[in-house]
């Protein structure tokens, strides 16, 4: 799997003090190089000749700066709007306003409505528009007169570039501030931000472009980076595919998988059949005697009937428990298992005997959230929940969870000691040390019954060929090549006609496409 990390704003002040501080790069060096990255991009297009930058009063606005006076040493027509007044720039953005000023870029100050109008022939005309208007600190809607340029130069400009993100994408959800401008690149400095992946920021960004503006690389050593962006790239470990010819089965991890009732025997069928297909070299399915001979699996997956009562897993199950656990090297459990005060028992016996990787999802989710407590597993415990089971956990509504993802999936993770897979467009993967990763791959397409219970199948799968210090790795991967197979599912289905089925079904393509 490919990583790149992730900072927020808090992060790139973070480094930006660091570098000036301990290292000392004085900040005017970054805000020259931030700017001239960006005048590299641009000379880097094609048929750009006139060029008009339009910068806030921040050091967003003093890269645009930057950036404006490089294109003119290099001949481009250059024009550069202030939507402030000078006199309210302070430190780096008013050092390089007075330097633009000094060679002779054309400089136009609008601080009101009227005279912004009076200056939209400049952004009519500009074979593209730089947008310097706000970086990473903004925090409350746009409104006035940054609203109404916004509004034109989405409407106006031929070709966006914004400096770091945007103008009005949050660069700490990916929220939209009110307005937000829509541009065809986006140049961000040192690392991704969260604006740039989490929607629906970033469908704002058009391409974008991670340059080093020159934070020292030790500036980062020995501190805490606990976010990740990560996508297959054809890196995928040897350990899962490549086997010593000399291997067997029981190389490879025994899963069980506990799932399933009468009525919900496909989401037991899909688990397991994602288990097999991602790599385990023996999967064991453990449903409801009654439910079992309705489960549709593969010849090559193993069954256990469970003592069951009404279809569902009874509390007399809880003797068979011994027998279930002997041999396994993988846990997963929840999907489709109802909660029956049954079968509730059964679980809270099952959940103090498990010592193997543990992985639940689904109703014993379900089950987990209505405990007085939570429970004190005895091993690797992996919770897989959508952000409505998520919200049951918590007691936090899906509108906070969806407001912060990320943060709420770190502090849940950090404080349970789990790890936690937060499903949903761009997929959350975040570790009891306070690490983070965030997913790239998926559709919205994989928005359909059963694709959860693809995925912890898969987990599951992963994990049994894994070692204790590649839990990590093993959920990024697992995470990360669902998504793919939905998206090369989608290429030839489309999105509205992807089951949960065709996922299992292009699992191989996606391997085999990034071996």
């Amino acid at each position: 799997m490919k990583e790149i990390l992730v900072f927020n704003a808090e992060l790139m002040g973070k480094f930006d003090r660091k570098a000036e501080q301990v290292y000392d790069v004085p900040s005017r060096i970054l805000m020259e190089n931030a700017g001239g990255w960006v005048a590299k991009k641009v000379l880097e297009m094609e048929e750009v000749f006139t060029v008009t930058v339009v910068c806030g009063p921040g050091n967003n606005g003093g890269d645009g700066i930057v950036a404006a006076r490089h294109l003119q040493n290099h001949d481009l027509t250059v024009n550069l709007i202030l939507l402030a007044d000078p006199e309210k720039l302070k430190g780096d953005a008013k050092a390089n306003l007075d330097i633009a000023k000094k060679s002779g870029i054309n400089i136009y100050i609008a601080n009101s409505v009227e005279e912004w109008e009076e200056l939209l022939p400049f952004i009519e005309r500009a074979d593209l528009v730089i947008d310097a208007i706000f970086g990473t600190g903004l925090k409350r809607e746009v409104s006035g007169l940054y609203s109404i340029a916004i509004d034109d130069i989405n409407l106006l400009a031929r070709q966006i570039l914004s400096v770091v993100l945007p103008s009005g994408v949050s660069s700490e959800n990916g929220k939209i501030l009110g307005k937000a401008i829509e541009a065809d690149l986006t140049v961000t400095f040192e690392a991704l931000k969260f604006g740039h992946i989490l929607p629906p920021g970033e469908s704002h960004c058009g391409e974008i472009e991670v340059v080093k503006i020159g934070i020292p690389s030790e500036a980062y050593e020995d501190e805490e980076l606990p976010y990740r962006y990560t996508f297959p790239d054809g890196l995928f470990p040897s350990r899962l595919f490549r086997r010593r010819p000399d291997s067997h089965k029981g190389d490879y991890g025994h899963v069980l998988i506990i799932a399933g009732s009468v009525g919900k025997t496909g989401a037991a069928a899909m688990a397991a059949t994602a288990a097999l297909k991602s790599g385990a070299g023996l999967v064991t399915l453990a449903t409801p005697e009654e439910a079992l001979p309705m489960v549709p699996i593969p010849p090559e997956i193993m069954s256990f009937p469970l003592k069951s009562e009404n279809g569902k897993i009874s509390f007399e199950a809880e003797k068979q428990i011994e027998n279930l656990l002997n041999g396994k090297t993988v846990v997963a459990l929840g999907p489709g298992i109802g909660t029956e005060v049954g079968t509730v028992e059964f679980l809270k016996e099952l959940l103090k005997r498990i010592e193997v990787p543990l992985v639940i999802d689904a109703d014993g989710l379900n089950i987990i959230s209505s405990f007085s407590s939570f429970p004190e597993f005895k091993t690797t415990t992996v919770l897989t929940p959508h952000p409505g089971e998520f919200s049951r956990l918590t007691g936090l509504t899906k509108e906070e969870i969806l407001e912060n993802r990320i943060n709420v999936a770190r502090k849940y993770a950090s404080n349970n000691g789990v790890f936690l897979v937060l499903k949903g467009y761009r997929t959350v993967i975040a570790a009891p040390d306070g690490t983070v990763y965030i997913n790239a791959t998926g559709n919205p397409g994989m928005a359909t019954g059963g694709s959860g219970d693809v995925l912890t199948g898969m987990i599951a799968g992963f994990l049994a060929q894994s070692e204790e210090d590649e839990i990590e790795e093993a959920l990024v991967e697992a995470v990360g090549y669902h998504g793919l197979a939905g998206d090369l599912a989608s290429q030839e289905l489309t999105q509205p006609y992807i089951s949960a089925t065709d996922i299992i079904e292009y699992l191989t393509e996606a391997f085999k496409n990034h071996e």
